[in-house]
């Protein structure tokens, strides 16, 4: 799976309603469950199945509470720059670790969201995905490192 914006959030930055640089945003954790695709825009859907972000949250594990305004979500910084030489504009958001993540509920994470938590995950919009190596939900720490070579998000001119 390809790491890539949602379509939705692209138009919001462009009509002022999302601003990465000053919004709260949260990055959440999904399963191998989740299938990603650009036309979705919102946490929760309500489909209950693999095109519903919040339906598979990473659930039931020890220090990760899933859902709206749950502890699992972590804030990233996005700092956004120019990158003249690739004719791009950047943003690299800060790695994230969610510390001693195991025990019961979802087996793996797969991929990180950057999403904008509004009133609830049906209004919350989704932003960017990004796919990670999936990674056992064991007891241990889980780091979320994007891409740092050519930035964690990027628009190219």
């Amino acid at each position: 799976m390809a790491s890539g914006w949602y379509i939705q959030a692209l138009v919001d930055i462009g009509n002022g309603l999302i601003d990465l640089d000053t919004d709260t945003l949260a990055v959440m954790l999904v399963d191998e469950n989740y299938t990603y695709d650009p036309d979705h825009d919102v946490v929760d859907n309500g489909g209950n199945d693999a095109t519903d972000p919040s339906f598979n949250e990473l659930q039931g594990v020890t220090n990760y509470v899933d859902g709206f305004g749950g502890g699992g979500r972590k804030m990233p910084v996005l700092t956004g720059t120019k990158d003249a030489g690739n004719n791009r504009a950047k943003w690299d958001l800060t790695n994230i670790t969610w510390t001693a993540i195991g025990g019961g509920g979802e087996g793996n994470v797969s991929a990180a969201i950057l999403i904008k938590e509004i009133t609830n995950d049906a209004a919350s919009r989704l932003i960017a995905f990004f796919d990670l190596t999936t990674t056992p939900v064991n007891g241990g720490d889980l780091t979320a490192d994007y891409d740092a070579n050519d930035g964690d998000l990027r628009l190219d001119a």
